[in-house]
């Protein structure tokens, strides 16, 4: 799929033809050489018009030839020179369009002189930024399972639990950039790992049946047979009461917080200092994270 910005004429791409062969293959020749012939005619250039269908489709494979239509035309001296980036959600990415469409705006830069500027600055040599303040041994998916959830954001979100000293943890999806790499993480990187939105953080304590409430009314789940129902909360394996008292911590920005905070049954307190900024000295200062649980059950 192509996506173009027509304010600086960049090329966006989100793959979409992707394939996966078992590993079982290596195990019987002839079924791997049948599986490398199939693959061989669907990267063709026959095989990739085929697959197209006549829509727009831009192909990373140099000797292929794909026919735009005339509405993309303009599109070719680019892909001949290989004017392509995959836009995978990269702070980098985000950061250079912002600058480019700002000086637009302002009238600094004609479109030609805006896709001039975005491209030298993603073509930059990525360079350290420092020394590692995190070593993470195991990596983390950020792949959702009905059994377990996701063990990235759990990650995340345990430590950060552990971080505001909170039996409870709300964070919403967007508030983790993805899968926990096992990497050595500069400060820099460390910062990454939580989304750029002012994201802050929000404390309460409530007993149990306000906790029971109020992640009622947070949590969405779809099924397609029927609705899911909240049954029950669990600490430490075991149901809480309506009167147990909970520190509960709410990652949310602002915007997504007020229906809460209007609401008035519940008092938060909002923490001044952005997520962002107090997970990185929290990371520099521990140097590791918490482990995964399985914190989701839906029956």
């Amino acid at each position: 799929y192509v996506f173009t910005r027509n304010l600086v004429r960049d090329i966006l791409t989100y793959p979409a033809f992707q394939v996966a062969l078992n590993k079982d293959l290596e195990k019987d020749k002839e079924k791997q050489r049948q599986a490398m012939q199939v693959l061989g005619v669907m990267l063709s250039e026959e095989g990739q018009n085929t697959l197209a269908k006549g829509e727009d489709v831009i192909t990373y494979s140099q000797n292929v030839n794909l026919e735009l239509s005339p509405a993309l035309e303009n599109l070719k001296p680019y892909i001949n020179q290989n004017h392509l980036y995959i836009c995978i959600a990269s702070n980098d990415f985000f950061s250079v369009s912002r600058d480019v469409v700002q000086k637009m705006i302002q009238g600094e830069y004609d479109a030609k002189q805006a896709y001039d500027a975005f491209d030298t600055q993603l073509r930059q040599p990525v360079t350290a930024a420092g020394e590692s303040v995190l070593t993470v041994e195991k990596g983390y998916s950020n792949e959702f399972h009905t059994k377990g959830g996701n063990a990235s954001a759990s990650v995340m979100a345990n430590t950060l639990r552990a971080f505001y000293g909170s039996d409870v943890l709300v964070a919403p999806a967007y508030s983790f950039t993805g899968s926990v790499m096992k990497a050595d993480y500069t400060e820099k990187m460390t910062g990454n790992m939580i989304m750029p939105n002012a994201l802050l953080t929000w404390q309460s304590e409530m007993i149990g049946a306000e906790l029971k409430d109020y992640l009622k009314a947070s949590i969405e789940v779809q099924e397609n047979e029927g609705a899911y129902t909240l049954l029950r909360v669990l600490r430490d394996g075991k149901e809480i009461s309506d009167e147990d008292t909970f520190q509960v911590s709410c990652l949310n920005t602002s915007a997504y917080m007020a229906p809460f905070l209007k609401d008035g049954s519940q008092t938060f307190e909002k923490e001044e200092v952005r997520v962002k900024n107090a997970w990185t000295e929290y990371i520099k200062n521990r140097g590791s994270l918490a482990e995964p649980e399985n914190y989701i059950t839906l029956k």
